[in-house]
């Protein structure tokens, strides 16, 4: 090296420099260039992916919200039905607008249930969820203008001052000028309160008037849609009458109000005092815990002696027999000697 001139030790230079720089391009940039592009291709792909997956969340953002607005919609289909049927708390809903009205003389109120289309789901298979229905049939009565008219003791005749009260009503009805005849006006104004009251799930199915000798029976078939859903989207919390008990809690039970004996002898009772009538004891009526022959010799000497007689050994129209009434005349006419039957 030492012999070699200075162009030559440039040459020299130059070509190991040369080699050098092919060297690192072959062992460095060109590696570079390699990743360079395998990166630009992953970048692209992730790219591609976060702008698909940008878009899904945005598609997740408006199925949330169409889900909402679906739930919205069901809950108010939900809530367009009575969460749950209550037979006695739709009576007493039933018979509290009648009387609010003004139309307080109910002959009779009963319910029975609808049958409904089952549900189904769109591939035919039966749904769990069902449509429900109860019919409140009622039928009220109009007064006649003469008659004296009684709602639950109203006026009461049950005190000791009830001959006089029965004196005066007495004189009343006596009279030839007519009262008002109240019923039609009111029965009618009550329908249009329990239709109005909820459209959605109450519907009054069927009206009818017949006119009697003086007075008006009037009756209706109420419908009241409710639903049994197991997968329940909205949450009822209604204080609708129909769908709770809103009657009197703290009823004094003592004196009973389920069945009536021949002759009421509990002093607690509203009806203490009273006998069945003879009518309902004569006919021979189906007495499933009596024997045929003594069911049969029961209504005869019923017919025979009359069913004071043949219950309590009191003769009618005795003394005894003063302080007893008959469920067809005079309620709750009181007597000291009904003790005596008592006991």
């Amino acid at each position: 090296m030492g012999n070699l001139s200075f162009r030559e030790k440039a040459f020299i230079y130059v070509i190991l420099l040369l080699l050098i720089i092919v060297g690192g391009y072959f062992l460095g940039i060109r590696n570079l260039n390699n990743q360079y592009d395998e990166y630009k291709v992953q970048l692209d792909q992730l790219n591609a992916r976060k702008a698909y997956l940008d878009q899904l969340k945005l598609d997740i953002d408006a199925t949330a919200d169409e889900i909402k607005q679906l739930d919205s919609l069901i809950e108010e289909k939900e809530l367009s039905f009575i969460d749950k049927i209550d037979s006695e708390c739709i009576e007493q809903y039933v018979m509290k607008t009648f009387e609010d009205a003004g139309m307080p003389y109910l002959a009779s109120i009963s319910c029975e249930d609808v049958s409904c289309a089952a549900v189904s789901y769109p591939d035919g298979s039966a749904a769990p969820d069902a449509l429900q229905c109860l019919r409140v049939n009622v039928v009220y009565s109009s007064t006649d203008g003469y008659i004296t008219p009684q709602y639950n003791l109203n006026p009461d005749q049950t005190g000791d001052d009830a001959g006089e009260i029965i004196s005066a009503l007495y004189a009343l009805q006596d009279s030839s000028v007519a009262g008002p005849r109240v019923g039609y006006d009111e029965f009618i104004s009550a329908l249009k309160d329990i239709a109005d009251e909820n459209p959605d799930c109450i519907k009054v199915n069927k009206v009818a008037v017949v006119e009697n000798a003086g007075f008006l029976t009037l009756s209706a078939s109420i419908d009241f849609y409710g639903t049994v859903l197991a997968k329940r989207v909205s949450t009822d919390d209604s204080t609708a009458a129909y769908t709770f008990w809103q009657g009197d809690k703290n009823v004094d039970c003592s004196g009973g109000f389920i069945g009536f004996p021949y002759i009421v002898t509990d002093p607690n009772s509203l009806w203490f005092g009273i006998e069945n009538p003879n009518d309902e004891c004569l006919s021979f009526i189906d007495r499933p815990f009596a024997a045929y022959w003594a069911n049969a010799a029961y209504s005869l000497k019923v017919a025979e002696e009359g069913s004071l007689s043949v219950i309590t050994g009191i003769e009618p129209g005795s003394a005894s027999a003063s302080g007893i009434s008959s469920a067809e005349g005079e309620e709750g006419a009181e007597g000291e000697e009904l003790e005596a039957v008592g006991e």
